[in-house]
């Protein structure tokens, strides 16, 4: 008969193993090692690990190493949702909302990104900062979005910080500040967004929130153009009637050559 010590030692032993296991089949998903990945995944999820859960879900969801099988990859999000993994809580949300794998369904979309959001996931915050916006399976709250979006936008998600320079510049769940406004708007134009791109060109072409610049505002609303902006491209015409052909040369090679932060994952 094994003594206590001993089976406490096995079942340690056996946990850090497939811990082990669960990390060397992420590592091995990134170097799209699908077979490797995949044992070892396996392994972690028949063990109720939540971590190896989710990403042989997503394997499924993608497939990835494996057959497409949605249905397969909703059964393994909602097992690891259900121990708490804020990624897989994401994924759900934002399954219910589009009604991808399972009927859509805003309340339980709602449900699951609340969840991920109060984990401190960017993007769940982002999400369920739009559902409050938008007033989409919860009562629309726009205090409340501006509260998601600032958390969201804090870890640098560009949606996020679109989305609150949006509101901050309506005066919607907070007092309107064009200054404000523009400084998210740079933020989220720095990562390559481009409707953030096309809002900052304007705002140098306005004053608005920002001193007049003509040079910036073609260089961002170029920038756009590139992105199909439609707006940024109608805006480029009268800004080039304010500068030299000079200027306008070396504001398109910049763009051309102009490379945005990484964006938030």
């Amino acid at each position: 008969m094994l003594t206590t010590k001993i089976v406490t030692a096995l079942l340690f032993a056996g946990t850090t193993l497939a811990f082990a296991d669960t990390a060397a089949g992420i590592k091995a998903l990134d170097a799209k090692d699908y077979a490797t990945a995949y044992r070892e995944l396996k392994a972690g999820a028949d063990q109720g690990i939540p971590e190896a859960e989710f990403y042989l879900g997503v394997m499924y969801a993608r497939g990835i190493g494996v057959e497409q099988d949605i249905s397969e990859a909703m059964r393994l999000y909602q097992l690891a949702a259900a121990q708490g993994n804020a990624q897989a809580q994401f994924r759900l949300g934002v399954r219910y909302a589009q009604g991808w794998g399972v009927q859509q369904n805003m309340a339980e979309a709602s449900r699951w990104l609340q969840m991920a959001a109060n984990q401190g996931d960017g993007r769940a915050q982002e999400n369920i900062a739009q559902l409050y916006e938008d007033g989409a399976g919860v009562q629309q709250d726009y205090k409340t979005a501006v509260y998601y979006y600032k958390l969201s936008a804090a870890q640098g998600v560009r949606e996020a910080q679109y989305n609150l320079a949006e509101l901050i510049e309506k005066g919607k769940g907070v007092k309107r500040d064009d200054a404000a406004a523009f400084k998210l708007y740079k933020q989220a134009a720095n990562r390559g967004y481009a409707p953030a791109e096309e809002k900052v060109g304007r705002m140098y072409a306005t004053g608005t929130g920002v001193a007049a610049d003509p040079a910036q505002a073609y260089f961002w609303s170029t920038l756009a153009a590139k992105q199909n902006e439609k707006n940024a491209e109608k805006r480029l015409e009268a800004l080039a009637a304010k500068l030299s052909a000079e200027q306008t040369s070396k504001l398109k090679q910049s763009a051309d050559e102009w490379k945005p932060i990484l964006a938030a994952k």
